[in-house]
Protein backbone atom coordinates (compact mmCIF):
# COMPACT_ATOMS: atom_id res chain seq x y z
CA UNK A 1 0.00 0.00 0.00
CA UNK A 2 1.28 3.43 -0.93
CA UNK A 3 1.65 5.54 2.24
CA UNK A 4 0.18 8.44 0.30
CA UNK A 5 -3.16 6.63 0.27
CA UNK A 6 -3.51 6.75 4.04
CA UNK A 7 -6.63 8.23 5.57
CA UNK A 8 -5.36 11.38 7.25
CA UNK A 9 -8.05 13.34 9.02
CA UNK A 10 -6.79 16.86 8.40
CA UNK A 11 -8.52 19.35 6.14
CA UNK A 12 -5.23 21.04 5.26
CA UNK A 13 -3.67 17.76 4.18
CA UNK A 14 -6.77 16.65 2.27
CA UNK A 15 -6.96 19.90 0.30
CA UNK A 16 -3.27 19.99 -0.57
CA UNK A 17 -3.06 16.26 -1.34
CA UNK A 18 -5.94 16.63 -3.81
CA UNK A 19 -4.09 19.43 -5.61
CA UNK A 20 -0.86 17.42 -5.64
CA UNK A 21 -2.57 14.33 -7.06
CA UNK A 22 -4.20 16.35 -9.87
CA UNK A 23 -0.89 18.03 -10.67
CA UNK A 24 0.98 14.70 -10.58
CA UNK A 25 -1.50 13.37 -13.15
CA UNK A 26 -0.64 16.34 -15.37
CA UNK A 27 3.07 15.52 -15.03
CA UNK A 28 2.38 12.01 -16.28
CA UNK A 29 0.15 13.19 -19.14
CA UNK A 30 2.45 15.76 -20.70
CA UNK A 31 5.37 14.93 -22.94
CA UNK A 32 6.82 18.44 -22.89
CA UNK A 33 9.82 18.68 -20.58
CA UNK A 34 9.24 22.32 -19.59
CA UNK A 35 5.63 21.55 -18.69
CA UNK A 36 6.71 18.62 -16.53
CA UNK A 37 9.17 20.92 -14.79
CA UNK A 38 6.47 23.55 -14.22
CA UNK A 39 4.04 21.02 -12.71
CA UNK A 40 6.78 19.44 -10.60
CA UNK A 41 7.61 22.88 -9.19
CA UNK A 42 3.95 23.30 -8.23
CA UNK A 43 4.02 19.94 -6.46
CA UNK A 44 7.15 20.95 -4.56
CA UNK A 45 5.53 24.19 -3.40
CA UNK A 46 2.50 22.32 -2.12
CA UNK A 47 4.56 19.56 -0.46
CA UNK A 48 6.86 22.06 1.23
CA UNK A 49 3.83 23.96 2.51
CA UNK A 50 2.56 20.73 4.08
CA UNK A 51 5.99 19.96 5.50
CA UNK A 52 6.17 23.34 7.21
CA UNK A 53 2.56 23.36 8.44
CA UNK A 54 2.10 25.62 11.47
CA UNK A 55 -0.50 23.21 12.90
CA UNK A 56 2.01 20.33 13.08
CA UNK A 57 1.93 18.43 16.37
CA UNK A 58 4.71 15.85 16.77
CA UNK A 59 2.57 13.44 18.82
CA UNK A 60 -0.28 13.31 16.32
CA UNK A 61 0.01 10.30 13.99
CA UNK A 62 -1.76 12.19 11.19
CA UNK A 63 0.87 14.94 11.40
CA UNK A 64 3.71 12.40 11.42
CA UNK A 65 2.23 10.66 8.37
CA UNK A 66 1.65 13.99 6.62
CA UNK A 67 5.30 14.96 7.08
CA UNK A 68 6.41 11.58 5.81
CA UNK A 69 4.23 11.88 2.72
CA UNK A 70 5.43 15.44 2.12
CA UNK A 71 9.03 14.22 2.24
CA UNK A 72 8.21 11.55 -0.33
CA UNK A 73 6.70 14.09 -2.72
CA UNK A 74 9.70 16.38 -2.29
CA UNK A 75 12.16 13.55 -2.99
CA UNK A 76 10.13 12.33 -5.94
CA UNK A 77 9.72 15.68 -7.70
CA UNK A 78 12.72 17.82 -6.73
CA UNK A 79 14.94 16.53 -9.53
CA UNK A 80 12.24 16.96 -12.16
CA UNK A 81 11.42 20.44 -10.89
CA UNK A 82 15.07 21.46 -11.01
CA UNK A 83 16.05 20.84 -14.59
CA UNK A 84 13.07 19.35 -16.35
CA UNK A 85 14.54 15.94 -17.14
CA UNK A 86 13.43 12.50 -16.02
Amino acid sequence: MDPRDQDIKCSIFCDVAAVIKKTAAKVKETRISKEKQYYAQDILLEAKALFSCSNHYFANSDCVNCRSISRQYIREYEYLAGDGRK
